[in-house]
């Protein structure tokens, strides 16, 4: 297709997330109002994190940064490059990898393009206790880069699709509500 093909560090901001306290888990560090996301949050999405269960409290914050929301998310440690675009500002720990295109990439062109190379990112991390990938080498990968213009109708259409998907969890979530409703009734010889 001849598409210009640039390395993934210069198509946008590419840095780890940042926890500078050890240990991770201090009390201390936990239960404030800024959302923490995890590589397991990122690995179990389903493109978005759209929630969180843990929080970082301002000494929790202080030692860390807060990613915008539309950050691409992506995991260098134990579940290598798997991705997820966060729906709300979030901290992260420097076991995941924040990118935010500049001009020449949109986040969701760049999320599938990461989801196609992702099995072989997991051949080639290196192995110590657990597998990793750092960021060097994720900045010199080669990224096909398809004009702008076809970035964002590809983004508009991925957008529309979530909007629909969105739809169907509270279609499918009310749905299992009133069956299980009907269901106790059933049980209780009310019907």
């Amino acid at each position: 297709m001849k598409w210009e093909v640039l390395k993934f560090g210069e198509i946008g901001d590419l840095d780890r997330g940042v926890s500078k306290h050890r240990p991770r888990n201090d009390p201390a560090l936990l239960g404030g109002k800024f959302p923490l996301i995890q590589t397991g949050d990122i690995a179990n999405a389903d493109g978005y994190v759209r929630s969180y269960t843990s929080t970082y409290s301002d000494l929790g914050l202080r030692q860390s940064k807060l990613w915008k929301k539309g950050t691409l998310c992506i995991t260098i440690a134990a579940n290598i490059g798997k991705t997820a675009i966060i729906d709300f500002d979030a901290c992260f720990p420097d076991s995941v990898v924040g990118f935010t295109p500049g001009d020449s990439a949109t986040v969701e062109y760049t999320q599938y393009w990461m989801r196609s190379i992702q099995q072989r990112l997991e051949e080639i991390a290196p192995r110590s206790a657990q597998k990793n990938i750092n960021l060097a080498i994720l900045r010199e990968l080669p990224v096909p880069l398809p004009p702008i213009s076809k970035q964002r109708d590809f983004s508009a259409a991925v957008q529309k699709i979530e909007l629909q998907k969105s739809l169907l969890r509270v279609a499918l979530d009310s749905s299992c509500a009133l069956f299980s409703s009907i269901q106790q009734r059933a049980f209780r010889g009310e019907l």
